[in-house]
């Protein structure tokens, strides 16, 4: 499975990581002795994130080979899955040579060598082209712009502008509320109004325009907003409760309402590892992006799952179908007519960026379509 910039170092394929491939009262006085003193409430105690299941004993395929030679286009998730039932165990076995050249990095030629120390597997590299005596030198290396067999732009535009915001970040921002022109939409160089800017405004902000509302399948409140990436705007007037502001660029036009983010910047890191997470997934698919019901391989979910639930960028989360419920015809007296059926598994996703309640993640693998309502559970967890 390639992710984009899931490409080597002169085709190269990280090791540590996958290249492309996601805020006093006053004390009240004694009370006299004839007075009976209430009891305080118990304080509140902030809900603890529930940590995952003991991970089971990392497994090697029988297919495995002792030995294999890394080839030009080569990616870590299908080198790990040539090695492993689950790719997201390569963390546990890998063992870093510290006798060659970048470490933490595989290249085409290197040799990847299986073996055991005190019964637990290991891979590394124990020959190849980079296999010489470490030197006290620094060298400096740019990642190739070439082989990339899936397109940057799978999760690039994820990356840069979200197209999915928390729900309080997008009721409590600052909106434009009309223009000095008085027109009904704008463009570049539009000069425009705005409401609600914190007390130091910045000079730069994201201009995004809120839509569908997401709510959370378990609670039934909104835990987020689509929202529609329409431009730039730069602040040039702060007094008192109106700013002014000029609109630096557009991709569609701006409109009273639109609302200010925090401006996007490009981000430099583009490198992910795919993990085990930490802790237990309880999740569902809340949305789907560049469809309309269902999505496959190599496209992007949102999950109501976030920093707040302990998940982080690079955890590997097994997607499953709702297995519904099912008339028995042939139940025994005293059973059950109805019969509901075990959830099956639909495919692999990996979350590449989180927000505080929800997360983007990218389908790894799939055997049957991904819809809204799909779960998100525990890889090593779920079933069939």
């Amino acid at each position: 499975m390639l992710l984009n910039n899931i490409a080597f170092k002169r085709a190269l394929v990280p090791t540590a990581t996958i290249v492309t491939l996601l805020v006093s009262g006053c004390a009240s006085q004694r009370p006299p002795a004839t007075q009976t003193t209430s009891i305080p409430a118990p304080p509140k105690i902030a809900p603890a994130v529930t940590t995952a299941p003991a991970p089971a004993p990392v497994r090697i395929k029988p297919t495995a080979p002792t030995r294999y030679i890394v080839k030009k286009g080569d990616t870590l998730w299908g080198i790990a899955q040539r090695f492993l039932y689950d790719p997201w165990d390569w963390p546990e076995v890998w063992y870093a040579n510290p006798q060659i050249r970048n470490p933490h990095w595989i290249y085409p030629g290197d040799v990847l060598t299986l073996y055991y120390v005190n019964g637990k597997p290991r891979i590394s590299v124990t020959g190849g082209p980079r296999v010489i005596a470490l030197k006290p030198t620094i060298t400096y290396e740019k990642l190739p712009a070439t082989e990339r067999p899936i397109p940057i732009q799978t999760i690039r535009p994820f990356l840069i502008h979200p197209r999915v915001v928390p729900a309080e970040e997008m009721i409590k921002s600052p909106h434009i509320v009309g223009s000095s022109s008085r027109e009904l939409m704008y463009g570049n160089g539009a000069q425009v109004y705005v409401r609600g800017l914190p007390a130091k405004p910045a000079m730069l902000y994201s201009l995004y325009r809120p839509g569908k509302a997401l709510k959370s399948p378990k609670t039934g409140r909104v835990i987020a907003h689509q929202a529609t990436y329409v431009g730039t705007i730069r602040i040039i007037r702060d007094q008192g409760p109106i700013a002014t502001g000029v609109i630096q660029s557009v991709t569609q036009e701006v409109l009273p309402g639109d609302r200010l983010l925090p401006y996007d910047k490009l981000p430099s890191d583009y490198t992910f590892m795919p993990q085990a997470p930490k802790v237990a997934i309880h999740g569902q698919v809340i949305s789907l992006f560049n469809a309309i019901s269902m999505v496959g391989q190599y496209q992007v979910v949102v999950l109501d799952l976030g920093s707040e639930q302990g998940v982080r960028r690079g955890d590997v989360v097994a997607l499953e179908q709702h297995g519904g419920e099912i008339l028995d015809k042939y139940a025994s007296p005293g059973e059950s007519r109805y019969v509901r059926l075990p959830n099956s598994r639909s495919g692999l996703a990996m979350i590449f960026r989180t927000f505080k309640n929800i997360s983007y993640a990218l389908v790894m693998s799939a055997t049957r379509p991904i819809v809204v309502g799909d779960v998100a559970t525990n890889p090593s967890a779920s079933t069939g």
